[in-house]
């Protein structure tokens, strides 16, 4: 799998910049949030605060670390209690996962995507969680951004579903061709 994009950092940060409320309505969206919940609000300033944190801070490694970052921004307010933290087998696979010299870093980021999505690594947020953390990978290399349009969020969670019972790899080369936006790519589609 390559990079279906090849953007200069800045020239991505553009591009999410422009589409970023669109982006945070799929991700609010694909985290189950109606209209009428009274949560959406707090969901979609999680959304909004995790993304200008990974927009502006290209030094922050992309590892365990920032991912318990990210997770932390994304469920303030929402649920207390939850916490954000990983076992040593799941940083020690996720930093596995991360660190894969042969593939490109679009393959990462869906792999990463997926991994935190199969695993469930959060007792709430891991669909908030997954996309941040992607993204981040997304953004610093320039490759697009990961989000699920509303318009494909039921067949992605039936895809989901099947990868998860079934290791159906389909979903990676689904997420490929539909999920990964970038300037004059077929959003609409």
């Amino acid at each position: 799998m390559i990079n279906k994009f090849t953007l200069s950092r800045v020239q991505e940060i553009s591009f999410v910049r422009k589409n970023l409320d669109e982006f945070i309505a799929n991700n609010v969206s694909l985290s189950r949030y109606t209209d009428d919940d009274p949560l959406k609000p707090i969901a979609e300033r999680n959304f909004h605060e995790a993304y200008e944190y990974l927009l502006s801070h290209p030094e922050v490694e992309n590892d365990y670390k920032c991912l318990l970052h990210l997770h932390e921004m994304l469920m303030k307010d929402l649920d207390d209690g939850i916490k954000s933290e990983l076992s040593e087998r799941q940083i020690a696979e996720l930093s596995e996962m991360i660190n894969q010299p042969t593939k490109a870093n679009l393959e990462i980021a869906i792999d990463v995507f997926l991994y935190i999505l199969d695993k469930r690594l959060f007792s709430d947020g891991d669909v908030r969680a997954a996309m941040a953390f992607a993204n981040k990978f997304c953004v610093d290399s320039g490759c697009g951004f990961l989000t699920v349009p509303i318009i494909h969020k039921d067949t992605f969670r039936e895809k989901l579903r099947l990868y998860k019972d079934s290791n159906d790899i389909d979903i990676k080369e689904w997420v490929y061709n539909y999920c990964i936006k970038g300037p004059k790519s077929d959003y609409y589609e």
